[in-house]
C-alpha cells in the first residue's frame, strides 16, 4: 500500500512542476494555456478522488495525504482571469513588434504609407470564443490605392490608361461627339448592358474603348484586356492542352472584359476581310456566352459591322446584339472617318 501511495503522491508533484512551469511562462498562447490547465485539473481532481478511495484504514493518515495535496496544488479556476492577462499581454507585445516593423509593399508598387510602414496591414488584438485572445490582421486604407494599381497592371492596359481617356478623345466631328457621349452613358450605367463600337478603322475605337475601361477601373472593378488577334492564336494553341480551361477562366470571370479588334483575320490578296475559322467561333462562342450568362460587363470593339458580324456566327453575335442595345455604335468605312489619317496629314 505504501507504494502506490507514493506513486501517487510522485505523480501529484509531477502535475505540481508542470502547473509552475505553466506559471514561469509569461505570456503563453491562450490555447496552450488550456491545453494544459484542463488535464491538469482533472489530474488534480482524480488523484484526490484516488486517495480518497484508498483502503487506508487509520482516518489520520488518509486525512494526511489529503493535506499533502491540498499543500501542492492550487485551485485552477481562480487562475483562469490571470491566465488570460497573460495571453492578452503576449499578443499585444507581438502585434506591437509587427506594427513597428518596416514593409516593402512600395518597392512593387510605389505607392510609400506611412501608416502602415508598406506593410499593408496592422496586427490588432481582439477577444475570441470563451474570453480567450488572439489576434487578426486589419487591412490599412492604402490597400484600396494598391489594389486598384494592381487591378491596372493585370488589366493589360496599364501602358495606355493614362494616355487614351475621355478627356483626351477629339470631338471635332459630330460622329466623335456622339460616340463621346454614348461611351460616357455606358459608364455611368445607361444604356446597355455590354458596350459596342465597329466600323472605320482609325476612328477611335480603341481609344474609347480604353477611356471607358479606365473609369471603370476607377471603380473598383477588374479589368481585363484581350487583343483578339493575339489572345485568340495563344488559345486556340493550348484548346488541347490541360491549361486550358485555366487559361480561359481569366476571359470569362473578370468583372469587365474588353475585347479588342474582336474577329480580326488576314484579310486575303485582294484586301478582303476573310471570316473568322470555325476555331474562332467556337472560341468567341465560349467566352461571349459564359459572361451572357452571368451578366458580366463587355466592351468590344470591332472592324466589322453587327449585321456582318451576325451572318457568319449568329450564336454570339446574337449575345452581343442582345446585351449591346442601347450601347452600340457604327462608323462608316470612309476615309474621312479615319482619325489616324488625318493625324498623318
Amino acid at each position: 500500500m505504501t507504494a502506490e501511495v507514493e506513486r501517487r503522491y510522485e505523480e501529484l508533484i509531477k502535475q505540481r512542476k508542470l502547473y509552475e512551469a505553466l506559471e514561469l511562462r509569461q505570456g503563453m498562447p491562450m490555447e496552450k494555456e488550456e491545453k494544459h490547465l484542463v488535464p491538469l485539473s482533472e489530474a488534480l481532481g482524480n488523484l484526490s478522488m484516488s486517495i480518497s478511495d484508498l483502503p487506508i484504514s487509520n482516518p489520520d493518515t488518509k486525512e494526511r495525504l489529503k493535506q499533502i495535496l491540498i499543500e501542492n496544488s492550487k485551485p485552477v479556476p481562480e487562475e483562469k482571469a490571470e491566465f488570460l492577462e497573460m495571453a492578452r499581454a503576449h499578443y499585444q507585445r507581438q502585434a506591437d513588434l509587427y506594427n513597428e516593423s518596416e514593409g516593402h509593399l512600395n518597392s512593387l508598387d510605389g505607392i510609400d504609407c506611412p501608416d502602415c510602414k508598406n506593410r499593408g496591414y496592422f496586427e490588432k488584438v481582439t477577444e475570441g470564443f470563451g474570453g480567450c485572445y488572439t489576434t487578426v490582421m486589419v487591412a490599412c486604407e492604402c490597400q484600396k490605392r494598391r489594389k486598384s494599381w494592381r487591378r491596372l497592371q493585370n488589366s493589360g492596359l496599364a501602358g495606355s490608361i493614362n494616355r487614351l481617356t475621355f478627356d483626351s478623345f477629339q470631338t471635332d466631328e459630330d460622329w466623335q461627339k456622339r460616340i463621346k457621349a454614348k461611351a460616357m452613358q455606358f459608364v455611368q450605367g445607361q444604356g446597355g448592358k455590354w458596350f459596342f463600337i465597329g466600323g472605320a478603322v482609325g476612328c477611335g475605337k480603341t481609344h474609347v474603348c480604353t477611356a471607358i475601361c479606365g473609369e471603370l477601373l476607377k471603380q473598383n472593378q477588374s479589368v481585363k484586356y484581350m487583343c483578339w488577334a493575339e489572345e485568340s492564336v495563344r488559345l486556340k494553341g493550348k484548346v488541347n492542352d490541360d491549361e486550358f480551361e485555366s487559361l480561359i477562366k481569366e476571359y470569362k470571370d473578370v468583372d469587365v472584359l474588353y475585347i479588342d479588334d474582336f474577329f480580326k483575320t488576314r484579310r486575303n490578296r485582294n484586301g478582303e476581310a476573310q471570316y473568322p475559322s470555325d476555331a474562332d467561333v467556337k472560341l468567341a462562342y465560349q467566352i461571349i456566352n459564359s459572361r451572357y450568362i452571368a451578366q458580366k460587363k463587355t466592351v468590344i470593339s470591332s472592324e466589322w459591322l453587327m449585321d456582318e458580324l451576325m451572318d457568319f456566327d449568329e450564336a454570339t453575335s446574337s449575345r452581343v446584339y442582345e446585351m449591346c442595345k442601347g450601347s452600340t455604335l457604327q462608323i462608316d468605312r470612309t476615309g474621312e472617318r479615319n482619325f489616324r489619317k488625318k493625324m498623318a496629314v
